[in-house]
């Protein structure tokens, strides 16, 4: 096993701000570590010197370096209560109110359980003609993992108790199918679904917002770079749009007091500030 030094990271972290001008001097660092230690095991990297080179001289290699260093979401519909939640008032009282298409954002996708929950969701509701969804992601592996609907047949089992328990109104096995590669989901369900490449610091990243779905990102994060991505993510927000942490996750700090409101304490759901 690979093991990285402070030193090692702080190299490959200014590599990649060199060459490909992505910057990961504010993530996390144990967790970066881990996952930099991963993508060398799997490539059969022995040293730092190895990940540097491929990453300084093997464009194609970056991007599969982006997918690798992801956090991949793991089952779909997760923390069922959330999605109960979602089904049986939020999105009832949200679309009664609203005019136009109703806009939700899914940052930084990865294994697309989250984007596939929430477009069946929204099918079961018969509620995608009203829904504008935007998924976005860093590294094209992931686009190809989106259309194509692969999807980890480990996953399946806690994603079905899932599905029940977030009260869905059919069978999980209705979405997908299975053949010789392994579980496909039904790739129809993100017909009208925008996606979209972004770079980590969500450059250009879509406005007015009525909903923006990044549970479990932000312990990924240093407290700086916490602070710069609420802000982002308050700014991409519509007037009274919503924010949805996640359980794992609370605001705190600055960003609690003047920009967001918490409205589910439970589900770590926020209501955008208007700042004066």
């Amino acid at each position: 096993m690979t093991e990285l030094g402070i030193v090692d990271i702080r190299e490959i972290i200014r590599t990649v701000k060199s060459v490909h001008d992505y910057d990961f001097s504010n993530y996390a660092l144990t967790s970066l570590k881990q996952r930099l230690e991963r993508v060398m095991n799997n490539y059969g990297m022995a040293s730092a010197d190895s990940l540097i080179k491929k990453i300084t001289h093997e464009p194609a290699f970056f991007d599969v370096f982006l997918y690798e260093i992801s956090v991949s979401s793991t089952e779909m519909f997760r923390d069922p209560s959330l999605w109960r939640w979602l089904r049986e008032v939020y999105f009832p009282e949200a679309l009664d109110k609203n005019i136009g298409k109703f806009k939700i954002w899914l940052p930084d996708c990865v294994s697309g359980g989250e984007l596939y929950s929430l477009a069946i969701l929204m099918s079961e509701m018969g509620l995608t003609d009203k829904v504008q969804i935007t998924a976005t992601y860093i590294s094209d592996k992931v686009l190809e993992i989106l259309k194509n609907g692969s999807y980890d047949t480990k996953k399946l089992e806690v994603s079905e108790e899932n599905y029940k328990r977030a009260n869905g109104a059919r069978e999980l096995s209705a979405y997908y199918r299975t053949d010789k590669t392994g579980i496909v989901r039904n790739t129809s369900l993100l017909a009208n679904v925008e996606l979209r490449k972004l770079n980590i610091n969500f450059d250009n990243a879509p406005q007015n917002m009525k909903l923006i779905l990044f549970r479990n990102h932000l312990i990924y994060y240093n407290p700086t770079q916490q602070e710069k991505v609420l802000q982002m993510l308050h700014r991409s927000l519509s007037v009274s749009g919503h924010l949805v942490l996640g359980i794992r996750e609370r605001i705190s700090g600055i960003s609690a007091s003047r920009e967001f409101e918490i409205i589910n304490e439970t589900e770590s759901v926020y209501r955008k500030r208007i700042l004066n």
